[in-house]
């Protein structure tokens, strides 16, 4: 079940939040609502359990809601972040602290509906654990946390934005764990996941940790493809 935190000054807003909410399936999602971003903030702060998806009103007094947004991005890279506003002006601002959705105000069950469906979907294809062996030790990583992946010879080498693991596994082996909706050829040595390209320029594929990668020309038309599908998707 998703959980997810609004945080709205206004109380009228925050009732018909609310009752959007209780219009939604049995089991859809859980909710907490917060009338602050202090209030907000310190439970993020003080709790381990953090929400997978966080409803920010964006005109509030003091801290606004892409001030808050900012704040909850220091310690958590991997949140939802969804934008209540009725004010059409701050939409492409929203996107500069990597925004999931915005819903317009007045809320509706039915708007409220599609952003959670399209979470949950997006959750369920990028969420997914890759699980390889290494020297007879296992390990598990987070699909969405892999980087991109590079053949050597029989090894794999999985890069993730900490970590770097080697496994003795085919590329065949490799796909049968890695969604093709989130991950791309880009080379017959490299596998990108598509979820951490920050631009296509060229004849090369940038990351979001600034790592430059060339295309190979038999790749080029397919990665644009499937990176263009799965922009379609979160949006």
């Amino acid at each position: 079940m998703l959980r997810i935190a609004i945080c709205d000054d206004n109380c009228e807003d925050g009732e018909m939040v609310e009752e959007a909410f209780d219009k939604l399936p049995r089991g859809m999602a859980e909710y907490d609502i917060y009338f602050s971003p202090k209030e907000l903030l310190e439970y993020v702060k003080k709790n381990d359990r953090p929400y997978q998806m966080y409803i920010l009103d964006i005109k509030m007094p003091g801290m606004n809601g892409l001030d808050l947004a900012k704040h909850i991005r220091k310690s958590d890279v991997k949140a939802l972040i969804v934008f209540l506003t009725g004010y059409t002006q701050y939409a492409m601002k929203a996107f500069d602290v990597i925004t999931f959705d915005y819903i317009q105000k007045p809320i509706t069950a039915e708007k409220l509906q599609e952003v959670i469906q399209k979470a949950n979907d997006y959750l369920s294809m990028v969420k997914n654990e890759f699980v390889f062996c290494f020297r007879k030790n296992q390990f598990r990583v987070n699909c969405d946390d892999i980087l991109y992946i590079q053949k050597r010879g029989r090894q794999a080498m999985i890069h993730t934005s900490s970590d770097t693991y080697k496994t003795n596994m085919t590329t065949v082996e490799l796909w049968e764990q890695l969604d093709e909706r989130a991950f791309s050829h880009i080379h017959v040595s490299y596998i990108i996941n598509l979820e951490h390209i920050k631009a296509i320029e060229g004849n090369e594929v940038i990351l979001d940790n600034r790592e430059h990668f060339i295309i190979a020309r038999s790749h080029k038309q397919k990665l644009k493809e499937k990176h263009l599908e799965f922009v379609k998707r979160m949006v």
